[in-house]
């Protein structure tokens, strides 16, 4: 009887095998890889995706999941997806120092940080990365072939930053940050030697010894310029000189505001569309002028008509109302005659809008008080931190809290915001 029951039990588990579905063919990391290339090449990036990382993550000891941990690094660069392609190099480089893949990753490291580096006047951290990885591969892997670019491709972020630290020294001169302008311009000298824009540091120097009322200084640094860079530009300007200055207090100028709600990311906006401008926060606007400030105008030359409440500044212009700033070519202001405040201003020529970390440029800016109206036009660009609006004519209703944003014939106006 026992082996009867024996029997039985044996019997049962055969045709339960047997009814029981094939076992699933698990696919072989060659042939995984071979698809994700194939995929790759017909830019089907997100399937790609997946056969990579299948690698990655069910075959991690076999020799091609590193390549193939390269491989899914390069899908996401093809996909513009800088920061993520440069999180996956750098996890690759930093468990794999000697695999032979590295020269290969540390030149593919500079290009996502080179990527995702901001023009000069902005953050540099990416660009001081991609020198980073361009410079360990020219020291560590010199004779690789990825070797061959990395030089070059360093001496361009290095001017980036050489381009950063004049600007920044320029932008202490002009706002009145002298101190402040000489040693960030001095620490630049000694830093860079020779370096490309030291014609423009050793003015600036002469220009801000000259404003502290040290000509020994301003004559030395002014005498450097003609000696080292004959042939510059600068010199046509001559030796520093005082510049005009108008102060005026308490003049009424509008807020600046725009309100925009960061809840959203690449807004594209057809021509003449209307934003409607709401917050409900005051901080939350991307603000720049305050009111009831008083506002200082430098410039090289100042003209001013009495009767028709006119002046004219040209010439490096500065306008500064507290933290605010405005750079241009000229500035006209027209003064209300009851008030005798500022009625109208308009700024031509390179003109920039600075306020924290807010920051505009465009062709030309019209600021008119009575209407409530600020018009922005040519290649208008504003920043809020990171956030950007683009467009070729932006005007800001400020009565109306709206701002319109218009673009020429088959172009798109653009505002990209981030999410915090």
């Amino acid at each position: 009887m026992r082996r009867l029951f024996i029997m039985v039990v044996i019997i049962s588990l055969s045709f339960i095998s047997s009814c029981a579905s094939p076992p699933k063919k698990v696919e072989k990391p060659a042939d995984l890889y071979v698809e994700g290339v194939n995929l790759m090449k017909a830019k089907k990036y997100d399937k790609a995706i997946e056969k990579f990382t299948q690698i990655k993550e069910n075959f991690p000891f076999d020799p091609i999941s590193f390549i193939a941990t390269v491989k899914l690094a390069d899908v996401y660069f093809e996909k513009k997806e800088y920061v993520l392609a440069s999180n996956i190099y750098e996890d690759f480089f930093n468990a794999h120092p000697e695999d032979e893949n590295i020269p290969y990753v540390l030149s593919k490291l500079g290009e996502c940080y080179e990527k995702l580096s901001l023009s000069f006047e902005r953050d540099q951290t990416y660009t001081i990365k991609a020198i980073d990885r361009y410079t360990y591969l020219l020291n560590r892997f010199s004779s690789s072939s990825y070797a061959k670019d990395a030089e070059k491709k360093r001496s361009i972020m290095t001017q980036k930053l050489i381009d950063r630290e004049i600007y920044i020294g320029e932008f202490y001169y002009r706002t009145f940050q002298y101190n402040a302008a000489i040693s960030r311009l001095e620490f630049f000298l000694k830093r860079y030697p020779d370096a490309k824009g030291t014609d423009k540091a050793l003015y600036y120097l002469s220009l801000s010894y000259q404003r502290l009322g040290n000509s020994n200084k301003a004559n030395y640094y002014y005498e450097q310029l003609k000696t080292r860079y004959p042939e510059s530009i600068l010199l046509r300007a001559g030796k520093p000189r005082q510049r005009k200055t108008l102060q005026m207090a308490q003049v009424d100028l509008p807020a600046y505001t725009t309100g925009l709600k960061k809840s959203r990311v690449d807004i594209n906006l057809t021509p003449n569309m209307l934003v409607e401008q709401k917050t409900e926060k005051e901080d939350e606007k991307l603000g720049f002028f305050n009111r009831k400030k008083p506002i200082d105008i430098i410039s090289d030359k100042m003209e001013g008509l009495e009767k028709e409440k006119y002046i004219i500044f040209s010439g490096n212009v500065v306008a500064r109302q507290d933290d605010l700033y405005i750079f241009s070519d000229t500035i006209d202001a027209y003064f209300d005659e009851n008030t005798n405040e500022i009625a109208r201003a308009h700024a031509k020529g390179n003109v920039k809008i600075v306020k924290q970390d807010r920051t505009s440029t465009c062709s030309e800016a019209i600021f008119d008080n009575k209407k409530g109206e600020i018009t922005l036009k040519g290649n208008v660009i504003v920043y809020s931190g990171q956030d950007r609006l683009t467009g070729d004519v932006i005007k800001y209703y400020l009565k109306e809290d709206r701002v319109v944003i218009e673009s020429e014939k088959d172009k798109k106006a653009r505002i990209r915001i981030t999410p915090k």
